[in-house]
């Protein structure tokens, strides 16, 4: 079997990484992978794990990114694939473009995948176009359902996204090296509780609501504590940036709160967390950031809604706050402080092993 991912790009991200996994699976079961992006950080680690990678620039939200559809086409064609996974819309529209224009007898099997809860709108309604979609949780079936699909006959298939068990498993701790390391260029985060945050800067993920609980517990608590932000700021949000470097002054907190950019080495970053957190102000179709960290035992709180419910519900359910509760958040966070309310139970569902096989499964059924 032949199978194209299509993404924007791949440089970081929660869907990034699910191509990177279903690419490196479709090749251990030796099927042939190509994935197509605009290029990043990714690309060499793909080809690394034995997938073709090709460059097209279909990430730019505008009408000359139409020009590609008919060159698209002619490449599609000559690479002759069984399934076409699209990941975004951007290039989905144009895929979508591009496979009109192929025979239907034959024309590959086309799937796309709801990853986030978008914006309802003309844009957004072509990932619900395709006869075969994957949805990455209740939340995102839902989405789907109740404002796109009108009719019973398109083929849904729920794959939950997952992690490596291998990687993320109970009791991890990093090597000396690496702390040794990391206690070097952050001195002040040993002895001390590590409240993280992992995400990219932008208004979306609700930094503030972070910022503001640092505030409450150092005012209502003796814990010594550090506030750990993993996340780059793309050039648009350098202003959001400097708003948060602004309200953490002025609140006083400028020694308690540490900007990490982007970092490869997360997982070591929430093994030596106390709390990992997960504020967006939307829903999330999943929520990475707080499965990685409870699969390797970190309490982590987020907002009972979207994807972070589902993984929460079934892993840590204490970690659950109404949104916006600023008290539950910090009544919760005190209280794992203190060490209670600590169980988490292990991650047998969420896993990457699983989506890969379903996923797999799944392109073999549509193109069969």
């Amino acid at each position: 079997m032949k199978v194209i991912q299509f993404v924007p790009t791949l440089d970081s991200g929660g869907v990034e990484q699910g191509v990177l996994e279903m690419s490196r699976a479709l090749v251990e079961n030796n099927h042939e992978s190509h994935v197509v992006s605009a290029g990043g950080r990714l690309v060499d680690q793909l080809i690394q794990n034995g997938t073709h990678h090709h460059k097209w620039d279909l990430h730019k939200k505008n009408i000359f990114s139409f020009k590609h559809v008919k060159p698209l086409r002619k490449w599609i064609m000559s690479i002759d694939p069984d399934v076409v996974h699209v990941r975004s819309r951007m290039p989905a529209w144009i895929v979508w473009q591009a496979l009109k224009g192929i025979p239907l007898n034959s024309r590959p099997s086309l799937v796309s995948t709801i990853h986030g809860l978008y914006s309802v709108n003309f844009y957004s309604a072509i990932m619900s176009k395709p006869q075969n979609i994957i949805t990455v949780s209740k939340a995102a079936n839902e989405y789907l359902i109740r404002n796109y699909i009108k009719s019973s006959d398109k083929n849904i298939k729920l794959i939950y996204r997952g992690i490596d068990d291998k990687e993320y498993y109970k009791n991890y701790k990093p090597d000396q090296a690496w702390l040794n390391e990391w206690y070097e260029m952050y001195p002040d985060t040993q002895n001390t509780k590590l409240l993280t945050i992992a995400g990219r800067i932008s208004p979306l993920k609700d930094f503030e609501k972070i910022i503001s609980l640092a505030k409450s517990v150092k005012d209502k608590s003796h814990h010594k504590f550090k506030i750990l932000i993993a996340g780059e700021a793309k050039d648009k949000h350098q202003k959001y940036l400097n708003t948060l470097k602004e309200k953490i002054t002025s609140l006083n907190l400028k020694e308690d709160v540490y900007f990490l950019n982007f970092r490869k080495d997360i997982k070591n970053i929430y093994s030596i967390s106390s709390i990992v957190y997960n504020t967006s102000k939307k829903p999330e179709s999943f929520g990475r950031s707080i499965l990685e960290p409870l699969s390797i035992g970190i309490p982590s709180i987020g907002y009972n809604r979207g994807g972070v419910k589902e993984i929460l519900e079934t892993l840590f359910p204490y970690g659950l706050v109404e949104p916006d509760d600023q008290e539950s958040l910090l009544k919760k966070t005190l209280a794992i402080l203190d060490g209670d309310n600590i169980n988490i139970k292990e991650n047998t569902e969420f896993l990457t092993s699983n989506m890969c096989k379903q996923t797999i499964d799944f392109y073999q059924e549509i193109s069969s």
